[in-house]
């Protein structure tokens, strides 16, 4: 469904960056490559790698394909995920083989290991060089059989150390007040040892001038220039005789201050800072203080703090007018990172080139226009450039500032035609998907609540309320929400399946054709995914399957599905009072079992250790992709809400994309609402999310009544 006009304001950050030039071949591994173990019974472990060419793979020693081989042996650009699969090793040494990936004439080779019986393999140097103000080392090792570790000095002392499968030591090597020396680790395992030499240097002069510049400029004025000296000896601060600069001490902190020049020529003196002991003369530190007179001119135009690009490649114009000789640096928003931010200069006009931002997040970087001469340095200009990635914030908002809406009931999200709806059980707020501003209120039929609001592929309404125990739910087809006329769907009596906590409505299709609507029951039930199928606009009677783990309090839980029909499969996402952390993961069943159980599987490890929100589930399909998204809601970690997308044309396991944090989404303070903190009773838990195809992005909306949150953000 094309949305041109609704969609405008969006469609220059969202469009895709294209190259008609010849492809230069880039293949980067994106899964760790440090430490490729496979155990010694065999087993396969997954490399994930992307290329922008068809690429293959194969296992470069001959003799290894007899234990080893790979899935698949090629593929097309993009992210790919390739299987290394291994035999049980029987011999008694480590064996090791090469995988190798073409992409073109790009290559790189891969190292496995696959343990012997009796393994000890210590990842990382075999030496270091320590600092005579000490450190800690950490090893990670691999064993199969009980470990030892010790040192043969007392100065090098184990913090901790674990017998397990993976052990990840710790040393700690004392400060040295001495001369160098050096000492032995020796790791054992069974009949296998491996020793770490430890060489740490002497006692080193300290001796630092912050900052580490070798000249300060003042201007014609006058000022101040603050010192600090950092040094484990005596020293002195040294200032010719002069009548236009002083300096204070206060405990190691230098105040050097400046005159007014009432003269046009400029004037320099030099401040010698220098251990007292002749011995440490070479660390001592020269700072020419230079003070202008006049006459020196930078203007550059137009004159702005920043520039905005989408993730497209850009160019821009800056125009220096100056008497002096400038240079052009840039400051980036991390260290090491690649330029991507380069210029060309004609008759004192700079003409710079952005290049295409192939990342999700938005990025920044400074230009810098500095005189050479350091007696003006400080007459630099500086332009802050930022260009958005492939994931764009629209907007967001805090959902308690809403004029009506109340945060002690649930929320959920649809859209319907060209709006986005908020539901917040007793009404429903129309919305501008694109400023999140709201425009209207749909009030709720008399005796209808809107715990769940659905708007199916067709663009059919649908509400119901939640059910407890014993009670009557049903959902309602509504022609139009402006002028609600509800009429029942279908219904479902709580009583067939035990639970204080039924509903949470999902639907994918037609309901007037095909579809598939899901619901859950939970809390006191032990977990169930109920679900109707809808076949040429006739629902099925309701039936359930159980969820991936029960237990009484299995609540706040979501059943999704994956397509318009029951085989398409279902998605789950929830939590509960158990020991097993792997219940907050999102579960996939490609075969759900009326009335018995399914055979689910991990689709995503969310990480989660210990009750984090998770109460939603959306599904959709854009640009010939599956998309899944969730939120790791805002509930007991304290913190703010996670919206996760996932790419689920394979849905087990899917592919992690972005995942938006949303602790710039509101400001919320815990303690002054208790209606919503730390609450069973009411709605304060609750979240939802909702994926919305566009013709130039896929938008994902999640709202958070914990965290008071809600925002919008573009995937191109």
């Amino acid at each position: 469904m094309k949305r041109i006009a609704l969609f405008l304001a969006i469609a220059a950050a969202a469009i895709a960056c294209t190259n008609e030039e010849t492809v230069t071949p880039e293949l980067k591994v994106t899964s760790e490559t440090a430490d490729l173990v496979i155990p010694t019974e065999g087993g396969e472990l997954t490399l994930t790698f992307n290329v922008n060419v068809d690429w293959t793979a194969e296992v470069k020693e001959a003799e290894a394909k007899e234990w080893c081989s790979l899935s698949p042996a090629s593929g097309k650009p993009g992210d790919n995920t390739l299987k290394v699969i291994a035999l049980e090793n029987e011999g008694t040494e480590n064996r090791t083989v090469t995988v190798v990936l073409r992409a073109l004439e790009a290559t790189q080779e891969i190292v496995v290991t696959q343990l012997q019986k009796d393994a000890l393999v210590l990842t990382g140097k075999k030496e270091f060089e320590v600092a005579y103000q000490g450190q800690n080392l950490e090893f990670a090792v691999s064993h199969n059989s009980e470990l030892k570790a010790t040192a043969d000095v007392p100065w090098i002392t184990e913090v901790k150390a674990k017998a397990v499968e993976e052990s990840k030591l710790t040393f700690a090597v004392a400060a040295n007040t001495g001369e160098a020396r050096t000492g032995k680790i020796t790791f054992e395992a069974g009949s296998l040892k491996e020793v770490v030499t430890v060489k740490q240097a002497a006692w080193a002069l300290e001796f630092t001038v912050t900052p580490a510049e070798t000249a300060k400029t003042f201007e014609a004025e006058g000022g101040e220039y603050e010192v600090t000296v950092a040094a484990n000896v005596e020293y002195t601060v040294t200032v010719p005789e002069n009548d236009w600069l002083t300096v204070t001490d206060a405990e190691g902190v230098y105040t050097f201050t400046a005159a007014a020049n009432t003269t046009p020529a400029t004037r320099e003196i030099e401040v010698k800072i220098a251990p007292k002991d002749e011995k440490h003369a070479e660390a001592a530190v020269a700072i020419k203080m230079n003070q202008k007179g006049a006459g020196a001119k930078l203007v550059v135009t137009p004159e702005e703090a920043e520039k905005w690009f989408d993730c497209a490649a850009a160019t821009f114009e800056l125009t220096v007018d100056t008497n002096l000789e400038v240079e052009i640096t840039y400051g980036w928003d991390a260290e090491g990172i690649q330029p991507w931010i380069s210029y060309t200069e004609a008759a004192g006009v700079y003409t710079f080139a952005v290049e295409a931002n192939a990342g999700w997040d938005l990025r920044s970087a400074f230009v810098y226009i500095t005189p050479k001469d350091e007696a003006y340095a400080d007459m630099q200009v500086a332009l802050s450039v930022f260009q958005t990635g492939h994931a764009n914030k629209l907007w967001s908002k805090e959902v308690k500032a809403i004029d009506g809406y109340d945060p002690t009931q649930k929320v959920r999200l649809a859209k319907y035609g060209e709006k986005l709806l908020l539901a917040n059980t007793t009404k429903v707020f129309v919305m501008n998907p694109l400023t999140g501003e709201v425009e209207s209120t749909i009030p709720m039929p008399e005796g209808v609540t809107a715990h769940s609001v659905l708007v199916d592929d067709a663009g059919n309404f649908m509400i119901a309320a939640d059910g407890g125990v014993g009670a009557e739910m049903a959902l309602y087809l509504i022609p139009d929400p402006t002028a609600p006329a509800p009429e029942v769907l279908l219904t479902y009596n709580t009583g067939s399946y035990y639970a204080t906590d039924t509903g949470n409505f999902r639907v994918k299709g037609n309901v007037k054709g095909n579809a598939v609507i899901t619901a859950t029951a939970s809390a006191g039930a032990g977990g169930a995914a109920i679900m109707w199928e809808v076949i040429d606009g006739k629902c099925s009677s309701s039936s359930w399957t159980s969820v991936p783990y029960t237990g009484w309090n299995v609540s706040r839980v979501c059943v999704a599905p994956a397509g318009s029909t029951l085989s398409d499969g279902l998605f789950y996402i929830g939590y509960g009072d158990v020991a097993d952390p792997k219940i907050y993961d999102l579960y996939y069943t490609a075969s759900p079992v009326k009335n018995a159980a399914s055979e689910w599987t991990v689709s995503y490890v969310t990480g989660a250790s210990w009750m984090e929100n998770f109460n939603c589930i959306s599904t959709a399909e854009w640009k010939g992709n599956k998309y899944a998204a969730f939120v790791m809601g805002c509930l007991f970690n304290y913190d703010s809400a996670d919206a996760v997308l996932l790419n689920v044309n394979n849905p087990a396991p899917a592919e992690h994309l972005y995942t938006h944090h949303g602790d710039g989404d509101a400001n919320w303070d815990w303690s002054l609402d208790p209606a919503v903190n730390n609450s069973y009773t009411n709605a304060g838990p609750y979240s939802d999310v909702l994926l919305v195809p566009t013709e130039d992005a896929l938008l994902m909306v999640y709202v958070d009544s914990q965290y008071g949150a809600m925002a919008c953000i573009a995937i191109q």
